[in-house]
């Protein structure tokens, strides 16, 4: 049973500590009784408020009685002193003498003045026009804000998700809420639970079309984020269900949509049910189609030297290589695809070289920092992320594109499993009519991230001339990396090296508790791996299915970190540390500071207003207020550790994780693994991943729109 609730009321009279992300303070209130220290999420109240409070009594060891606050209301200040503090702390340009002044005029009237008849300032001594509008500007600023905090904190929302609704909608963030609440799900971090539950406080019926519609959208946006760009009927009129929708009003519902033209329905195919897109979703799939369906006819004939220059850059080809290297020259638009030593990057090589002998422009890129220097070292040239490449411009779109193509005769994309249908069509758009465009990838590695699976479904749609590199070279086949990455690929267990000859580069270390496993993941990283020259603070990437869990990446980054990097200068921000010397990851694309998802870094120093991030020798000063978009990164996520190649690799599968374990996850993982490769599982969690295959299918339509298009017009 709950603890019974106290209270308290008073004056918050300042602060002892507030966190910058505005989640948690330490207040001093002053109360009928005396003075009070309270503790908890009042950061958003200002000096002068009145507070009445609910929560419990704490004894604390060091700072004795403090009220631990459960719930906070905010009322005006009631006191001449309170307003005083209050003008100081809620209104720029108001220092102590000029609330003074004010107070000293108007009395407890201050506030009513300001809201009504701000004009009356002028009455007071040193108040001019300027001031005067300075003043309102910020007060009636402030009056919103707070309007709008009171009303998402009482929805349960904190400082960030509130900072978050404001960056999204300005001034007009109130309006939004009280008018058009659905709208909240625009911001990142709110769902679609949370603004209707706003909705529904203000007066929005369960069966009001507006709702009905709302989640629709969301549960097709959602969809979109696990990186579909469809549903089938079913399974969108289920989500809809899921979303307290009743089942008659969502069926209903999916008919208005379709009728308003929200929604795309297509027809079904011979087995299952008829996909649903969203209008934007089914245009840019429905164009993308269209722009690979122009690019099927062929450029021209091969080239006669293929085979000198592969003698040139010292690499034999094989015949099916050659075959590769020709089609690359005769098709506008081709892939290549193969596992971990098939000869991708040789015929990278070999295409460039090629380029050079011709003297023809060609562009090299990838969807990643660490990918695209990867791509630079094969190639011999400069190679850029496709951001770059397309010339980004953030929220102007890139720069890139049919009315500024591309000056290159031929694009080379590598890592192209990354690339989601998004960023596809944009480089579709932006190459040169008669250009070629040479996709390079693994088609068994993990999806993209965004919505669609564009190398996969132009594997399948069987229009695109492909090139499979299924041979695996002698000197990659003595790696017991790459042997076990083809034995996932079969659906079999990878085998440890002790058990079998050739190289000992891969490792299989079973443990079935939670606990035994993440002692044994930092053994292998503190002890066994350095033994073998591994420096476990620059060389080795711990990698992981999930976030959460004892063997999620929040959990082994503390163990790793506190192992590792224990003491240094640090900066801390709410429940986020960072400390000289942490490695860290970038989780978003920040164009300002040119360091984007996936990038990996070293803090290398610590001042008040900065963290200072060493990313590939380029050292960026990260402001406070940026660092949501950090992370600690001695262990990541899989799925972030794709189109990077680390030494060393120590992979962790836990039962814990069934929801995620699939063949083409742990595939990705352990070809990650340049040198040394370890698996710390248990036994069961890795033969359920290996043995799963085809359990992260997406709902797209790429390859059959193409097979649509390459169907001969009938007479």
């Amino acid at each position: 049973m709950a603890a019974y609730a106290e209270r308290v009321e008073g004056e918050l009279t300042d602060f002892v500590f507030r966190s910058e992300d505005g989640g948690f303070a330490v207040a001093r209130v002053t109360t009928a009784t005396g003075e009070v220290t309270a503790v908890g999420a009042l950061a958003h109240v200002k000096e002068g408020q009145r507070v009445v409070a609910t929560g419990q009594w704490q004894q604390d060891l060091r700072f004795g009685p403090r009220f631990k606050v459960e719930t906070v209301l905010v009322e005006e200040p009631r006191t001449l002193a309170g307003l005083e503090r209050f003008l100081q702390s809620a209104v720029q340009g108001v220092g102590p003498e000029l609330a003074r002044r004010i107070v000293d005029h108007f009395g407890l009237d201050t506030l009513r003045i300001l809201g009504a008849e701000p004009e009356r300032l002028c009455e007071v001594d040193g108040v001019g026009p300027k001031t005067r509008e300075k003043i309102v500007a910020t007060w009636v600023a402030e009056r919103a804000g707070r309007e709008l905090e009171v009303t998402l904190r009482g929805h349960g929302l904190g400082a960030a998700a509130i900072r978050r609704v404001l960056g999204t909608f300005g001034m007009g963030a109130m309006d939004v809420v009280s008018r058009q609440p659905y709208r909240l799900v625009e911001v990142p971090g709110i769902g679609f639970r949370t603004a209707d539950a706003i909705a529904r406080a203000h007066g929005v019926s369960r069966t009001a079309p507006e709702r009905v519609q709302a989640a629709v959208d969301f549960a097709l946006k959602t969809a979109e984020d696990e990186g579909n760009c469809s549903l089938p009927e079913a399974a969108l009129i289920e989500r809809l269900v899921s979303l307290d929708v009743d089942r008659a009003a969502a069926i209903a519902g999916v008919d208005d949509a379709a009728a308003m033209r929200r929604i795309v329905r297509h027809p079904a195919a011979e087995e299952g049910d008829r996909p649903i897109y969203r209008a934007p979703m089914d245009e840019l799939e429905s164009r993308v189609a269209r722009r690979v369906a122009t690019r099927s006819v062929g450029t021209g004939p091969p080239p006669d030297d293929v085979e000198e220059a592969a003698r040139a850059v010292g690499i034999a080809l094989a015949p099916g290589q050659i075959a590769a290297v020709e089609a690359a020259f005769t098709a506008r638009i081709m892939v290549i695809t193969g596992g971990p030593g098939t000869g991708k990057t040789t015929l990278v090589r070999v295409l460039a070289e090629l380029a050079r002998r011709r003297k023809e422009t060609w562009a090299f890129a990838s969807p990643t920092g660490r990918a695209s220097r990867r791509l630079s070292e094969a190639c011999g040239q400069e190679a850029k992320t496709l951001h770059r490449l397309l010339e980004w411009g953030g929220e102007g779109g890139f720069g890139r594109d049919s009315a500024r193509v591309l000056e290159a005769e031929t694009v080379v994309v590598d890592e192209a499993s990354m690339v989601d249908l998004a960023l596809f069509d944009a480089l579709l758009d932006a190459l040169a009519p008669h250009a070629r465009l040479i996709l390079v990838g693994d088609v068994d590695q993990l999806p993209s991230v965004g919505p669609g699976q564009v190398l996969r479904d132009l594997i399948h749609a069987g229009t695109v001339p492909v090139a499979r590199l299924t041979h695996v070279y002698r000197q990659a086949a003595e790696s017991a990396i790459v042997r076990n990455a083809h034995r996932m690929l079969v659906g079999e267990v990878p085998i440890s090296a002790e058990k079998e000859e050739g190289a000992r580069d891969c490792f299989v270390l079973n443990r079935e508790d939670a606990e035994d496993l993440a002692k044994l993941v930092l053994t292998v990283v503190t002890e066994r791996l350095p033994k073998n020259g591994f420096d476990p603070r620059r060389d080795v990437q711990v990698l992981t299915p999930m976030h959460a869990g004892p063997l999620g990446t929040i959990a082994l980054n503390q163990r790793l970190g506190a192992a590792l990097n224990p003491d240094g200068a640090e900066m801390v921000r709410g429940n986020r540390r960072f400390r000289v010397g942490d490695r860290v990851i970038q989780t978003k694309n920040d164009y300002d500071l040119e360091v984007f998802n996936g990038d990996v870094g070293h803090v290398v120093g610590v001042t008040p207003a900065t963290l200072e991030v060493s990313f590939e020798g380029r050292l960026v000063p990260i402001p406070a207020d940026a660092l949501d978009s950090l992370e600690l990164a001695w262990a990541i996520s899989i799925h972030k550790s794709q189109g990077s190649e680390y030494p060393a690799v120590v992979m962790v599968l836990y039962t814990g994780h069934f929801v995620m374990l699939r063949r083409n996850l742990v595939y990705t993982a352990l070809t990650r693994a340049r040198r040394f490769a370890v698996i710390v599982a248990s036994p069961r969690a890795l033969r359920m991943a290996v043995t799963r295959a085809g359990v992260d299918e997406r709902h797209t339509g790429l390859a059959r729109r193409l097979g649509y298009l390459s169907r001969p017009m009938e007479p």
